[in-house]
């Protein structure tokens, strides 16, 4: 199965239900890597404190 960036971060608990068909094209243009990195730092804000939940908007951290 080729690999599926959107599917990657979706099944990770990203929410990308909110970003707009452009920015769906870039993600779904990223990396394996990229991707990685994405869900790990997804991962250790949350960990870190949950109250940062609040700045991750869409799956997309800002």
């Amino acid at each position: 199965m080729p690999f599926d960036a959107v599917r990657e971060l979706t099944e990770a608990g990203l929410d990308l239900q909110v970003i707009s068909e452009e920015q769906r094209t870039i993600v779904a243009g990223l990396s394996p890597e990229e991707v990685a990195m994405l869900i790990s730092i997804h991962e250790q804000l949350l960990e870190t404190d949950p109250e940062v939940e609040a700045h991750i908007i869409g799956g997309l951290l800002f």
